[in-house]
């Protein structure tokens, strides 16, 4: 193994290198299909002239909590040449990564299922912690409601996009854990990889039915060689996020989904807006299944764009202690006091990417700030953000 070489991805001499051992193990590509996504970079593993192993990083803006947007890598379709597996080349991979997006990326992460699987254990041994948890909420049998809607298609909503877009700020203005939004965004998603090589029935519910709709539902269905026999809602938001007008959308598409005979599931997160109308829906709710896991890259930039005062941590030197890295988290202009955050790397990521309140976590003795008086920990607290954080279907890469 000594003549392994990792390095960046090289646009596009070395896309059939990666397609190569990509797509030996995942629904293919062509290079054509690759090379249309220009957020796509990649850590290959080179063994002599031959690429072994190939992370696919997609480079996008992730937000953490209002007013917090971080650039992020999501690794996507990560393999290894299959008689080369468990050698180290995956974790080569991944510090190779961090080191080469250390100009322009704040974190990698990844959506993660699996919590025993080999693949969930190699993302905790390179570094990445959980930051949410999503449960699957599953209507098994839909019966017909008193709410009647016409599905429409993808290019109906595309036509929409600035009214869908209002609708989901309303919505999800106050919660962090997906991409922002902008009017356009569903189109890009929906051109996205995972649309290519997986094809979806997209389809486009608005109540009520006309442009100045209240909410709106958007679920898709699996076909072709991958295709499965369920409706997945895919995005959903209300104006005002009001959960009865939700609700009315929702109904529609259950109605939809028993001329159909397909059951409707949605994974969701314990402080989704709209757990509770689900659960009166007659939705059931799954052990969790999936979650988010990410490790920072530029721990410093993250504090930097969520520190909401700097003035408030002007006169502190902030240091963090973990069982496996140690770093200065900021500098202030005047310092005068030296602290040190400490906690295992769980605590400290979560704390990082706006998922953990920081007194609480004091409180708690989920971590621990040496050096700091009261008044310190107090100021942290006001600066440091927390945000319930929601995830949607269509997001996934």
């Amino acid at each position: 193994m000594s003549d392994l070489i990792f390095r960046e991805y090289r646009r596009p001499d070395d896309a059939e290198d990666l397609l190569k051992v990509r797509n030996a193990i995942f629904p293919p590509l062509t290079v054509e299909e690759w090379l249309q996504d220009e957020s796509q970079t990649a850590s290959l593993a080179y063994m002599g002239r031959e690429c072994v192993g190939a992370i696919p990083l997609s480079v996008r803006d992730f937000k953490l909590a209002p007013g917090v947007v971080i650039k992020a890598a999501f690794e996507n379709a990560v393999g290894t040449r299959e008689d080369l597996r468990s050698r180290g080349i995956g974790s080569g991979m991944i510090a190779a990564a961090r080191d080469f997006l250390q100009d322009r990326c704040d974190a990698l992460m990844v959506y993660r299922g699996a919590e025993r699987s080999d693949g969930y254990r190699f993302y905790w041994k390179t570094g990445h912690r959980d930051m949410i948890y999503l449960r699957r909420v599953v209507l098994e049998h839909p019966e017909a409601t008193d709410v009647k809607l016409d599905p429409l298609g993808l290019q109906d909503l595309y036509e929409v996009e600035d009214r869908v877009h209002k609708l989901y700020q309303d919505t999800y203005a106050e919660y962090g854990g997906h991409p922002p939004r902008y009017v356009g965004y569903w189109k890009h998603a929906y051109a996205g990889q995972i649309y290519t090589v997986i094809k979806h029935d997209t389809y486009f519910f608005r109540w009520p039915e006309g442009p100045d709709f209240q909410a709106y539902v958007i679920a898709g269905q699996r076909t072709g060689p991958r295709a499965d026999k369920q409706l997945t809602i895919n995005d959903l938001a209300s104006a005002d996020g009001d959960p009865k007008t939700m609700a009315q959308a929702l109904r529609g598409l259950i109605t939809f989904a028993a001329q159909q005979g397909l059951p409707v599931t949605n994974p969701i997160s314990w402080e989704h807006p709209f757990r509770r109308v689900f659960r009166d829906l007659g939705f059931r709710e799954s052990l969790r299944q999936t979650m988010i896991m990410a490790q920072p890259i530029r721990p410093q930039m993250i504090f930097d764009k969520l520190c909401r005062d700097k003035s408030a941590v002007a006169d502190l030197t902030i240091k963090v202690w973990t069982p496996t890295t140690d770093f200065v988290l900021h500098e202030g202009l005047q310092p005068k006091h030296e602290i040190t955050i400490e906690g295992k790397d769980q605590q400290i990521w979560r704390l990082l990417f706006c998922r953990l309140p920081l007194a609480t976590a004091v409180q708690h003795d989920l971590i621990s700030i040496c050096g700091a008086t009261d008044d310190i920990v107090q100021r942290l607290d006001a600066v440091w953000p927390y945000a319930p954080w929601v995830y949607h279907h269509i997001d996934y890469i």
